[in-house]
């Protein structure tokens, strides 16, 4: 189990460690806050016993979840299935750190890209997305449950 203690962007430590079973309720309880379609739980811990996958939670040194991110191997491709940031610890470079991660992951791994899909009216995460050198690829319409469309996003490694 990889484990790690870094410092955010605002001078605050945090730990980078897989995710646990343990973890399941703090995850459901940011993942209800974040999105209007949350993960239930079972999800969450269908992804911890999944083959080929990449997981991580940001943990502050009291213990508190403050980000995570869940993504599973396709192929050549790290496809990044959910991450979130707890609402009241935003805008601290989180998100930005577990795409760092994810994309350290994948370069290690010999992958060619990583992979997303956002909503297409979350210009926010749009934007870091952007910024993080993702490239629009596509659109899912009809993606999420109340039937906005998806942006697709990738971020293409090294020499393809």
């Amino acid at each position: 189990m990889a484990i790690a203690q870094e410092t955010g962007r605002d001078g605050g430590r945090v730990i980078v460690r897989p995710p646990a079973p343990g973890d399941i309720h703090e995850l459901e309880a940011i993942e209800r806050r974040s999105f209007p379609d949350p993960w239930p739980g079972v999800i969450f811990l269908g992804e911890l016993a999944a083959p080929g996958r990449y997981h991580r939670v940001l943990v502050e040194p009291g213990g508190e979840i403050v980000a995570y991110l869940f993504s599973a191997w396709q192929y050549l491709d790290l496809h990044i299935l959910n991450i979130a940031t707890h609402p009241d610890h935003r805008r601290r470079g989180y998100a930005r750190r577990l795409l760092g991660l994810a994309r350290e992951h994948a370069e290690r791994r010999g992958g060619e890209s990583v992979t997303l899909e956002v909503r297409m009216g979350n210009t926010g995460a749009i934007a870091l997305y952007t910024a993080e050198g993702f490239e629009k690829a596509g659109v899912r319409r009809r993606y999420y449950g109340d039937g906005e469309d998806a942006l697709v996003m990738t971020l293409p490694l090294g020499a393809v």
